[in-house]
């Protein structure tokens, strides 16, 4: 179990590499503190993730759960794409969100294994919550990645809230997911990672 001061340290840590992250995309301005961060990070319900390559941050990722039981605890999907998360999904749903999802710019060229490591955090909350979907928003120009995940996109282009580029809402019906990777040969690398 992580101490005050070491999730705090961990933090900054997330905080400060995706700001570097998305300034060397230029999706965002440069700031005196060199981290970035948002409302989001600090409800209970939104939680970050940070892997290490030879001791060094190297990618991060959030994972933000909405339960029906709890319908004040909202993730950022329902902010910017309210109209779709109730038309595809609904408010009745478990769910969880994957975000704020980076690379730091020096791990770009392991970045594959690094984002297969980094989804599966996404995906043992979304298990150990018993979600019926995982949603994400990535660039519209990135949206590849997510398909070989079995997401599906339930949107069309919208401005991101706090980033410098437009998004894509895309949603995984894990029910599906989880039967098509479990028999598909061709999904064997998701098989390997543990992902569904």
């Amino acid at each position: 179990m992580l101490t005050p001061q070491h999730q705090q340290t961990t933090n900054q840590q997330v905080y400060s590499l995706r700001y570097t992250a998305y300034l060397d995309k230029a999706s965002i301005r440069e700031n005196e503190d060199h981290m970035f961060m948002d409302p989001y990070d600090a409800a209970p319900n939104c939680h970050s993730h940070i892997e290490y390559i030879d001791g060094k941050p190297a990618g991060a990722i959030r994972a933000c759960i909405y339960r029906p039981e709890k319908p004040h605890l909202m993730i950022p999907a329902q902010e910017l794409f309210p109209d779709e998360v109730e038309e595809h999904i609904g408010a009745d749903t478990c769910m969880v969100e994957s975000n704020k999802f980076v690379v730091h710019p020096n791990f770009q060229h392991k970045a594959l294994r690094l984002k297969f490591k980094l989804f599966k955090f996404v995906f043992d909350r979304a298990l150990e919550n018993g979600a019926d979907f995982i949603l994400t928003s990535p660039r519209a120009t990135q949206t590849d990645f997510y398909k070989t995940m079995q997401f599906e996109e339930i949107s069309g282009v919208k401005k991101s809230l706090a980033l410098d580029f437009d998004v894509v809402l895309m949603a995984c019906d894990l029910r599906i997911a989880r039967r098509k990777v479990q028999t598909d040969p061709k999904y064997r690398t998701l098989q390997r990672f543990g992902l569904c």
